[in-house]
């Protein structure tokens, strides 16, 4: 055994090594873990803030009537600085919207809903985002102690703490509480975009609906499931079913279940799954089933009976659909997928738009949704992302050509619910799956 004793040179270097252990016990005693998630959480704010500010100013720039309704003061020589009146136009909306940012998250919402003729704060989750905003705001400016703001807020809105904290106490952030967060805030911020979107511009409903099963497809792929199984009570509910298509509303309760099911959720999949009549649907949503609950002998009959390519399905949708991520693991599938396509599954497979790759390996229920990367999707990009499609005009999946990815409208004998188009080659819909 080596001796652990060492000897020093001189006073010198005893004052230098004792220097040194002395800081590195001071950050070993600090809890950086906690310093990060603080500041993580603010963060998550500040891109929640900036989201915002970007949504209002598409609505108010695509809608004249919006733009015109600012009431603003300017002076002459102001106005005589600017180059144009997009230039003016610009210039006060931006006011505007920094001027309703510096309100709270209460006076934001009410000042949405009297603008806009809505209810956004009905919500269950409503009493849990303010209590994220109070916590924030002694974080920031409190050092996390309680204070007496910050219960009365919190009391008032609804929020019913697990143990109601008192005034002076020391809240932090725990690594469960800042992904619930993420979750929350990305699910606020979706439901405020196309609650808006639905409400401001009605004429783009179809648009919209093909938006909205695309973000679900998009956060399905990233494995995002709790923040699917959240969102369903608002994806599905009344206002985000009106005039929906058949097929797109059929797909996104698939997508809904994938969510559910996949955050640990089973029993509520199935109720969601059964509330359904699937029995005059395309063969791809009884294939769609069956994987979900689980009857494999059934999905490998289903895939064959479909082929090579079905009303929605192609071959790439084995590949990137996260609804056969477990079926993958099993060695029927890939029996089946050999017998239909005449060829062994690999991980990617080219199409005519380019190379997909598979995610063959699933995740337990619940292992996802946490982590830098799930926060600035959630915020950053899922819903600036509708934003600036609704500045486009243009946010709807691909189709093949280039039009809407939803089905011909509903009719009495709608394919989607009583048999296969004769011409489905131009009227299949999107999963929506990308490249």
């Amino acid at each position: 055994m080596m001796d652990p004793t060492f000897t020093l040179d001189s006073a010198r270097d005893f004052a230098e090594f004792s220097s040194t252990i002395q800081q590195f016990e001071e950050l070993r005693d600090q809890n950086f873990t906690a310093i990060l998630a603080k500041s993580l959480f603010t963060q998550l704010f500040a891109e929640f803030d900036a989201y915002i500010g970007d949504l209002l100013k598409v609505i108010y720039l695509k809608n004249d009537k919006l733009l015109k309704g600012i009431s603003r003061e300017i002076s002459l020589s102001d106005l005589l600085n600017f180059d144009d009146l997009n230039a003016v136009k610009l210039s006060m909306l931006e006011k505007e919207i920094e001027t309703f940012r510096r309100d709270s998250y209460i006076e934001q919402f009410s000042t949405l809903e009297k603008k806009f003729n809505l209810s956004l704060r009905k919500f269950s989750e409503w009493p849990q985002f303010v209590e994220l905003s109070q916590r924030r705001n002694i974080l920031t400016h409190n050092g996390g102690l309680v204070s007496d703001q910050y219960l009365v807020v919190c009391d008032r809105e609804g929020h019913k703490f697990q143990s109601k904290p008192r005034i002076g106490d020391s809240l932090g952030v725990t690594f469960e509480y800042f992904s619930s967060a993420a979750r929350l805030l990305s699910k606020v911020g979706l439901m405020l975009a196309y609650t808006l979107w639905s409400k401001v511009f009605p004429k783009e409903l179809e648009h919209m609906h093909g938006a909205l099963n695309n973000t679900l497809f998009k956060c399905l792929q990233q494995k995002r499931w709790h923040l699917v199984s959240e969102l369903e009570d608002f994806v599905l509910n009344a206002p985000m079913r009106k005039d929906v298509s058949e097929i797109n509303l059929r797909i996104r309760i698939i997508n809904a279940s994938i969510g559910l099911k996949f955050a640990g959720r089973d029993s509520e999949a199935v109720r969601l799954l059964e509330s359904v009549d699937w029995s005059a649907s395309y063969r791809d949503f009884k294939l769609a089933i069956a994987v979900l609950l689980e009857k494999y002998d059934e999905a490998v009959v289903m895939m064959k009976s479909i082929g090579k390519t079905g009303e929605i399905l192609e071959q790439h949708a084995y590949h990137t659909w996260p609804l056969f991520t477990r079926f993958r693991e099993r060695p029927e599938f890939y029996e089946a997928y050999s017998d239909i396509y005449g060829e062994a599954f690999s991980e990617k497979v080219d199409t005519t738009k380019g190379s997909v790759e598979a995610h063959a390996k699933s995740s337990a229920p619940g292992s996802s949704d946490s982590g830098i990367g799930a926060v600035i999707d959630g915020v950053a990009h899922e819903v600036s992302i509708e934003a600036r499609d609704m500045k486009r005009s243009a946010p709807v999946p691909k189709s093949r050509k280039s039009k809407t990815p939803v089905a011909r409208k509903a009719k009495s004998s709608n394919p989607a619910v009583q048999g296969t188009p004769s011409d489905k080659a131009t009227r299949r819909p999107d999963l929506h799956v990308t490249h």
